[in-house]
């Protein structure tokens, strides 16, 4: 398989050990499905997470970090999504669809115009919060559609 091919596809990348990082998941994915890219191929388990998955976005692969075992003492679902420049239609729908697997979440954030320069991150971030939290989806998406993020 080939990185590169899987448009709106959804990929769940998942571990047995739950203390293992969300770094080790993507690096393995990234080594194993882009083989053609050098560059990626240079990425390590020691890269923050922020590199790994701002790589996937320039790839133009959106990615969800499922943060809800981040903070043992909450069991609410939680997780940010990094969105690449650019969404296809096929993404759109596959985000669509997604919103049932985190429909029970209770916090939800969109990282959209993402920016990496001289180490530091930068985004624009919609977030969903409550039982409304999946419905930050959609709000992304009809920000798309109504022109008010505007996407390359």
């Amino acid at each position: 398989m080939d990185g590169k091919n899987m448009d709106g596809q959804v990929t769940f990348l998942s571990t047995d050990d739950i203390s293992e990082a969300h770094i080790v998941t993507l690096i393995y994915f990234l080594k194993t499905h882009y083989l053609d890219d050098t560059n990626l191929q240079k990425l390590n388990y020691f890269h923050p997470i922020q590199t790994a998955s701002y790589v996937f976005t320039r790839l133009g692969d959106i990615i969800f970090l499922d943060t809800t075992g981040a903070n043992p003492r909450s069991n609410d679902g939680s997780g940010t999504f990094m969105m690449p420049d650019h969404i296809t239609d096929a993404q759109k729908e596959a985000l669509h669809q997604f919103k049932q697997y985190i429909i029970n979440y209770t916090d939800v954030r969109i990282d959209y115009q993402i920016s990496y320069q001289d180490g530091i991150f930068d985004s624009l971030t919609l977030r969903g919060h409550g039982e409304n939290a999946a419905n930050v989806i959609d709000n992304y998406l009809r920000k798309i559609d109504e022109k008010d993020i505007v996407i390359k």
